[in-house]
């Protein structure tokens, strides 16, 4: 079994390529809208409120935003026990970073490529306005991870892949994927290799991450997250 993460830029199609990973291998597919529902099953609603603002450093010494991410990487770490599943965005890679079963994939595109995209998908007045909102999020994303996991969010070295959609046609970006993916499902850890198998999970929490992935929440597909 392999575990996949997949960080993706705004309007690089990130999000379209990890589905389609995820149909191919017949794998689950958790996002953010999956770790949400599970944290509302949970107990914990306001993860979702800290993880789309850019935290300052008092949020670093505020005891509840602490727990909340904590929470959050226990989710991750539950649900990648499971095996054969894509995680898309919530700092996976980061979460995960130290796990040999776990495939660490970003995808990217260069800014003026992303600006088209987006201002085609959302019909945006000006190129500028798509810039700022581009600028925005990667900005919320940065912050977040380099401010509670200490890493850089777009750094290569996080990934054992790392895909340019300007350069790489979608199809081309799932088969690497899920070529990688593959090969790592059949590859032995190391003797002394930390495994996803290892993470010890809360049994109320296990059963809240059933229940939810038996159940999966639906969303309409949003064109400008991906």
């Amino acid at each position: 079994m392999a575990v996949i993460t997949i960080s993706k830029e705004l309007g690089s199609g990130g999000i379209d390529i990890a589905h389609q990973v995820a149909q191919h291998l017949g794998y689950d597919y958790v996002d953010k809208h999956t770790t949400d529902a599970i944290f509302r099953q949970y107990g914990l609603t306001k993860f979702n409120e800290l993880y789309s603002s850019a935290p300052s450093f008092l949020d670093i010494l505020n005891a509840d935003n602490l727990l909340l991410v904590s929470m959050a990487n226990e989710i991750t770490e539950a649900v990648a026990k499971r095996g054969n599943v894509v995680i898309q965005g919530r700092a996976g890679f980061a979460v995960l970073a130290d796990y040999a079963d776990v495939l660490h994939v970003r995808i990217q595109a260069p800014l003026a490529a992303r600006i088209r995209q987006l201002t085609a998908q959302e019909h945006i007045a000006s190129p500028e306005a798509a810039e700022e909102r581009l600028r925005d999020d990667d900005h919320v994303h940065k912050m977040y991870v380099q401010r509670f996991y200490n890493k850089q969010w777009d750094a290569p070295e996080n990934f054992a892949l790392v895909i340019d959609t300007s350069a790489v046609p979608f199809d081309a970006a799932v088969a690497q994927i899920v070529a990688a993916a593959q090969a790592l499902a059949q590859a032995a850890p190391g003797t002394n290799a930390l495994t996803t198998a290892s993470v010890a999970v809360d049994p109320v929490l296990a059963s809240a991450v059933d229940d939810v992935m038996a159940n999966p929440p639906f969303m309409p597909p949003d064109p400008a997250d991906s």
